[in-house]
């Protein structure tokens, strides 16, 4: 399999902590699952914007390295983090923000992002960077497991009621759902009143379920917890045994509304999914638990009843599965 091209983009100043990085991430390098690139190496005498725009547009992961000298740079936000947006919007790339030093990004665009290391801890607020340059190892590891992004989707269609209509529409109208849930989520306390506007925001992403079917992959691999949001309202009516280490990764680590409906949308492949992907489902549900479990010990949380209840739903199946086979044996 070819290895991901990373694209890192990041004020001069942090340069030495983009070594730093640069180093941890070297172990995938050498089992050549990524390679990493950045201005340090445009040869001298080269055209620099040119060298910087063939590698941005040829990036699979293009990495933010976030300081208040970062959104401080001109260049940066006006054409490299423009760009990779426009690239992540498309579906033909990710984008990973790593918070180096405490700053305001919660008052830039990456406030709607899930920002590694997560919690939104900047790495140069850890006791030891290196747990924190490992941890953001460990997540990167993860997203060059997954499928390449999507190639630009400019000609598909999709149907809604039976209407022919540009795909370009359908993405428009579902990220803009997906904006909305992490504005409210963001905006209003934990109450019953959010969960309440949380889960119709959600109804509406169902709602177009099936015309969004092609932006699956694209939702489901993009940093945006509101887009993961969306990749499960298909997922919730469209079983796919591809994306079941998906539903466990964000049943583990985005937020309880989330995870919950990832938790629904396993409890969906229980019963939507041919048998032969019974022993793929089953391995998922034990890694959820288990994660969840370790995670919060002793919290019988929803996530987990939903998780034990298709753990049941699933052995119940395989009896009767196993009992039509004696049977017509």
């Amino acid at each position: 399999m070819p290895a991901w091209k990373v694209f890192f983009s990041y004020s001069e100043k942090d340069e030495e902590l983009r070594q730093k990085l640069a180093a941890h991430l070297a172990v995938l390098q050498h089992n050549g699952r990524l390679e990493t690139w950045c201005d340090r190496q445009i040869p001298v005498g080269s055209d620099w914007d040119k060298a910087i725009h063939e590698k941005l547009e040829s990036a699979d992961l293009i990495v933010f390295l976030i300081s208040a000298d970062f959104l401080a740079s001109n260049y940066c936000f006006d054409v490299e983090m423009k760009r990779a947006f426009e690239r992540l919007k498309e579906g033909s790339a990710r984008i990973a923000p790593i918070l180096l030093r405490p700053c305001a990004w919660q008052e830039s665009i990456f406030s709607d992002l899930e920002c590694l290391p997560r919690k939104g801890k900047p790495i140069t607020s850890w006791p030891n960077i290196d747990e924190a340059f490992a941890d953001i190892t460990t997540e990167i590891s993860a997203i060059v497991k997954e499928p390449f992004p999507a190639s630009v989707l400019k000609t598909v269609r999709a149907s809604i009621n039976g209407t022919e209509t540009d795909l370009t529409i359908v993405r428009e109208q579902i990220i803009a759902y997906a904006r909305l849930y992490e504005r409210t989520r963001q905006c209003m306390p934990p109450s019953n009143e959010r969960t309440e506007r949380l889960q119709s925001i959600f109804e509406k992403m169902c709602s177009l379920a099936m015309a969004s079917f092609p932006l699956l992959r694209e939702l489901a691999t993009s940093p945006s917890p509101g887009d993961k949001l969306a990749a499960l309202s298909i997922l919730q009516y469209f079983a796919n045994a591809e994306y079941l280490p998906f539903l466990v990764r964000v049943i583990e680590k985005e937020k309880p509304f989330v995870g919950y409906h990832a938790a629904k949308a396993l409890e969906f492949a229980v019963s939507a999914l041919d048998s032969i992907y019974t022993g793929e489902v089953s391995l998922a549900i034990e890694e959820a638990i288990i994660r969840l479990e370790k995670s919060d010990p002793g919290f019988d949380s929803d996530r987990l009843k939903i998780l034990r209840r298709a753990k049941q739903s699933l052995a119940v199946a395989k009896a009767a599965l196993a009992a039509d086979s004696t049977k017509y044996d």
